[in-house]
This record gives C-alpha cells, sequence and structure tokens, in this order.
C-alpha cells in the first residue's frame, strides 16, 4: 500500500471515528471538568440562552483564552509530503481529534506504519500491529453539533448576533469476516470481506434573533430571592457547504486464496455534494430556561428545535469498472432538491453555593451520546482560586481536570490541566490550558 493510500485511509478513519470529546477552551470551564459555569460564567449562554438574562456572578468574569499549543506545532510542523521518511500519517490524523489549541503535557504513543503479511500454502494473515487500534470492533457512531462563537450586541433583552454552526455524523461498519482478519485470523476461501462507510456533514453562517429575560424576580436571587429566567434564540442561516456520501468497499475470496485469477475490488459510491452557490436558507430555534433561589441554580437549554437546512445538490455514483479495473465518477442529477436536518441536542444543568464553595454539574445529550461534567471551585483568597472537576467523555471514559485562577485586579489568569482521549488510540493524554479573565 503506498504512502498516499494509507494517508487517504486512516484520515478517512479519523473523520468516522470522530474526536473522543471537545476542547474547552475557557481555562476555567476546563478546570471545573468542562461543565456549564454557574452565574452566567463564559460559555454558559451557548448551550443555553437563558443564561444571558442571568445576573452576571462576581467571579464570572469574560474569558480569553490562549492557545498556547500552537507554540510547539509552530515551532516544530508535521512532516507533510508522503513520501518524506518522516512523514507519519498518525500524527496528522490526531490533529482532526485534537486541534492544537491548549499545550498537550503528555501523548501517547503515536502507533507505527508497520503492518506484517504472512504468506503461507494457502495461508494468508494480517498482522496490523498498532494500526488496529484505529478500527472499533462493534463499528463507529459518531457525529457533533458545534456552534461557533456568536458576535453581535443586545438592545434591552433583545439580541442580534452573527455565528457559524457546523454539524456531521458518520458511521463505519467492518463484517464479522473483515473484523477477524483484523484480529489476525487467516483469510478464509469463499468469503465476502466487506466495509461500509456513510456520513454526512454541512456548514453554515447566518444570523441569531433572539430575547432572553426574567419571568420573574423577588429579591436578590444569589441571595435570599429568586429569579426565573427564560430566552428564546431564532436562527436564520446561509448554508455554505454539504455534502453526503455512503461507500461500500467489498471483495469475495476465491475457492482457494492464491487463485490464477486476481481479487476483484468492489467500490460503490453515491454522493451529494453542494458548495455557497447551492445552499440554501437553514431555520432553527433554541430554548431555555433557569431558576435561581437559596444558594441553587438549575438550568435546561434545548437547542436546534426543527433546525433544517436547504440545499440543490450534485449527485454522483463511484464505481470501479469490471472490465477496465479503473474507477470511475458519473454525475446523475444536478440541482436535486435535499433537506438536511440537525439534530436537537439538550443541556441539564445545576450548581449549588456551600459557603465558600461552589459545585457544579451537567449532563448532555448530544448527536450519538450523552456526556456530563462535575467540577468545583473555591477562592482561598480575594486573589487564588483552586478548581477541580471530572467528565464522562464520549469513549465512556471517566476523566479528570484541575487548576487555579490569580485575580490581580480586573485582570485575572486562569490555568487548567485535564485527562482526555482525543486520539487515535482512545489512550489517555494530559493537557494545560491558560486564559485571560476579565472581571
Amino acid at each position: 500500500m503506498s504512502c498516499r493510500i494509507l494517508l487517504a485511509s486512516v484520515l478517512a478513519f479519523a473523520m468516522a471515528a470522530g474526536p473522543a470529546d471537545a476542547q474547552t477552551f475557557s481555562a476555567r470551564r476546563m478546570a471545573m471538568g468542562g461543565v456549564v459555569l454557574a452565574g452566567g460564567g463564559p460559555g454558559s449562554d451557548g448551550p443555553n440562552v437563558a443564561y444571558r438574562a442571568v445576573p452576571r456572578a462576581k467571579e464570572a468574569g469574560w474569558a480569553l483564552p490562549l492557545p498556547i499549543g500552537l507554540v510547539p506545532l509552530l515551532a516544530d510542523p508535521p512532516e507533510l509530503d508522503p513520501d518524506d521518511p518522516d512523514f507519519n500519517v498518525y500524527e496528522l490524523a490526531n490533529l482532526l481529534y485534537n486541534p492544537p489549541w491548549n499545550l498537550q503535557l503528555v501523548e501517547p504513543a503515536t502507533p507505527g506504519n508497520d503492518v506484517t503479511v504472512v504468506i503461507g500454502k494457502d495461508h494468508l494473515s494480517v498482522d496490523l500491529g498498532d494500526i488496529r487500534s484505529v478500527f472499533p470492533d462493534d463499528g463507529s457512531r459518531q457525529g457533533a453539533v458545534v456552534n461557533g462563537p456568536a458576535l453581535g450586541f443586545g438592545v434591552h433583552r433583545f439580541f442580534l448576533a452573527a455565528a457559524p454552526q457546523v454539524f456531521y455524523q458518520n458511521e463505519l461498519t467492518l463484517n464479522a469476516a473483515l473484523l477477524d482478519a483484523m484480529d489476525g485470523a487467516e483469510f478464509r476461501p469463499d468469503t465476502k470481506y466487506e466495509m461500509l462507510d456513510g456520513g454526512s456533514g454541512m456548514a453554515a453562517i447566518g444570523a441569531q434573533l433572539g430575547w432572553a429575560g426574567p419571568l420573574m424576580q423577588v429579591g436578590d436571587p444569589r441571595g435570599a430571592g429568586t429569579g426565573l429566567y427564560a430566552g428564546a434564540r431564532v436562527k436564520l442561516m446561509r448554508g455554505m457547504a454539504y455534502g453526503r456520501a455512503d461507500n461500500a468497499v467489498s471483495f469475495v475470496t476465491g475457492d482457494t486464496l492464491f487463485a490464477s485469477g486476481p481479487v476483484d475490488l468492489g467500490y460503490l459510491g453515491r454522493y451529494e455534494t453542494a458548495g455557497p452557490d447551492g445552499g440554501g436558507f437553514g431555520r432553527g430555534l433554541d430554548l431555555g430556561a433557569v431558576w435561581m433561589g437559596a444558594g441553587l441554580e438549575v438550568g435546561l437549554g434545548v437547542n436546534d428545535i426543527g433546525t433544517r437546512y436547504d440545499w440543490r445538490v450534485e449527485e454522483s455514483v463511484a464505481f470501479r469498472d469490471p472490465e477496465t479495473g479503473d474507477y470511475e465518477q458519473v454525475t446523475v442529477a444536478e440541482d436535486k432538491p435535499v433537506t438536511s436536518t440537525v439534530p436537537t441536542t439538550a443541556v441539564a444543568n445545576a450548581a449549588a453555593r456551600l459557603g465558600r464553595f461552589l459545585v457544579a454539574a451537567d449532563v448532555i445529550r448530544g448527536v450519538n451520546s450523552t456526556t456530563g461534567h462535575l467540577g468545583g471551585e473555591t477562592w482561598l483568597t480575594p486573589l487564588l482560586a483552586v478548581r477541580a472537576g471530572a467528565y464522562l467523555d464520549a469513549n465512556e471514559q471517566v476523566q479528570y481536570t484541575g487548576g487555579a485562577g490569580l485575580r490581580l485586579g480586573p485582570v485575572g489568569l486562569d490555568l487548567a490541566v485535564a485527562t482526555h482521549t482525543r486520539n487515535l488510540t482512545r489512550e489517555r493524554g494530559l493537557e494545560l490550558g491558560a486564559g485571560l479573565a476579565l472581571y
């Protein structure tokens, strides 16, 4: 297998497997396990629009993340030439999992490129070595909805902002025979080996128009009073790119493994693609509510209710010509109308103040997984805060976090460390995040 084919294959599997969990850009939030911050902290209005109306806690501040992970990447960039001996496809694939924003303190060993093929009389087996960890035993179904930072302004309780949205999902499955072969079992005669991969993705940008305000407020909701806040956000978006692909790759062995005729590799792919010219308008709705009282805070946000986009796509079919052995792609339709939908996601969170301690937790129902976060914070002095947390990631592994915050007047510095499994082998790593806080 040439380096370029290996590169394309592993990058495709990386996209199919999907990132284990998204990076957290707020160092304070990262140190607290990635939990939705109480008191209207940085990023809390993204998953729950009602937090735009919640009175901000004095320690909430405004966050300015620092991309410290770019420093080592710029100092020692990965080799991009597949023909160079220092080229490693897995290093590039891991960048898809782990964008270099935070600084990686402990990185799992990069898988090697070595593949061992054992051939004997009517015997063929393959040892994939480190590559085997890329392929999940029970298939892979991943996806995410990513709403970018919103930039805009508010007037009274109403606001208008511009923001991007990205959605992707992918499902990869291998039949039992191919899975056995990847585990080192010998290939069998008269057996079909097959891999199915299907997925879609889209990107859009547009405006968010909304309202957030108190439905009821008695006294100081951070003291002895209570408050109920609600918000609604309408998304009016313009589609910029859309793609959908369904691929099937298979081959069938003959009566003997080493017959005189070659084994035909079957391939069939169906594609739908659209660029900005084929992008139509999208619309959706976000709703949120937050209740506060007696030192407690409970929130619920439901996002992308009925979000859908209209597209005009080019449809094509790719296949392997059995006569020539060449791969061809044929356009079968142009300007075909297609409607895509974005799954609804939900976030439920709660926080309590216990003396000098703040404890917060949330549960997030994502596209294909449910994750949870737990974190705590206390200010030892007016200048120093310590934080800790844990979370269950999309790989169903518990990760641990911690950090500190230093406040010097209106400016502060936040540092956080956190474990994660955002890599091809799903092994635990450790990263450092940093950011400025403006109070």
